[in-house]
């Protein structure tokens, strides 16, 4: 049985997969997902104790990470919230922050970075 439940956003599927299998404890399940619709409607349906997306997600230049953690919000204050990014900037940064993400990454993300995820939902 699961106690905690990490949800993955990213459009790179190969990314997807290592997070899945960096983040799989006995006592976490990890889903993912590749679009902003999918994210949306996992996260009406299921609670997240942390949501881990990627700022871009359709291989534009748009900023879907930004509505996700808006999207999170509105529905809980609980859930971790990690935005990451391979466009990192001050100004992306203080944005995220400024939504309610928890953690901010640049991509390429670490296995220390994704310990501090699981931290923060109390798994060590």
């Amino acid at each position: 049985m699961y106690n905690k439940r990490i949800l993955v956003v990213d459009d790179e599927e190969a990314i997807l997969l290592a997070f899945r299998k960096l983040l799989k404890r006995p006592n976490v399940e990890v889903d993912t997902c590749e679009c902003i619709e999918d994210a949306k409607a996992k996260i009406d349906s299921i609670y997240y104790d942390a949501v881990i997306a990627d700022l871009r997600l359709s291989g534009t230049l748009g900023q879907e990470g930004f509505e996700i953690i808006s999207y999170i919000r509105n529905k809980s204050k609980e859930t971790r919230i990690a935005l990451i990014t391979a466009y990192g900037s001050s100004g992306t940064f203080e944005k995220a922050m400024g939504l309610g993400a928890d953690l901010y990454f640049e991509k390429p993300v670490s296995m220390g970075n994704l310990n501090e995820v699981l931290e923060s939902i109390g798994v060590k």
